[in-house]
């Protein structure tokens, strides 16, 4: 287990001191070469590596890059223009009822253009921070991350996301 974690993201996130980033290995929650480069440090030791596209989310594939009729986005007959406009991250669900999330490329009159790529795929990745835990995992640290996994849980960690009464499914991730 790898927790408390102050590791810096320069494309996606930074983490604060105070609130660093912790989670749970070997359950697919990071990507694994992070995870690997992690497991090997002790507690204090200070990291600083890139992780190449391959290493990370991939090459970009421009075979995910598809239109879609305009008329799915469409709520009550109306376009949905306050969600779906270029650059804008949706969720989406395909005919067996998966989810995942895409990214509006391009509008025109018939057809919506998303890209499936995940917006980091094509791209190499640097990390920095300080390895401030490095432990087995609680029982209930694995019931929670399998929890977020299922969907159960949106896995807010305590940021407040699920409202200020604490989590909504009742599984905690709020520490509420």
């Amino acid at each position: 287990m790898l927790t408390n974690s102050a590791a810096s993201h320069k494309l996606l996130y930074q983490t604060e001191a105070t609130r660093p980033a912790a989670f749970v290995t070997g359950m697919g929650l990071m990507i694994e070469a992070f995870e690997e480069r992690l497991t090997q440090l002790q507690p204090g030791d200070s990291f600083d590596f890139t992780l190449q596209a391959s290493e990370a989310f991939g090459e970009r594939d421009e075979e995910l890059v598809r239109p879609v009729p305009r008329k799915v986005f469409e709520i009550n007959g109306k376009f949905d223009e306050e969600n779906i406009f270029p650059g804008a991250e949706v969720p989406l669900m395909n005919s067996e009822g998966d989810h995942f999330m895409g990214t509006i490329a391009k509008i025109t009159d018939t057809e919506v253009t998303v890209d499936l790529n995940n917006p980091l795929a094509g791209k190499a990745l640097q990390f920095t921070g300080i390895l401030h835990e490095n432990r087995e995992a609680t029982l209930q640290e694995i019931e929670q991350t399998a929890k977020i996994l299922s969907g159960e849980c949106g896995g807010c960690g305590g940021c407040g996301s699920c409202g200020d009464g604490g989590c909504e499914s009742g599984c905690g991730g709020c520490g509420k």
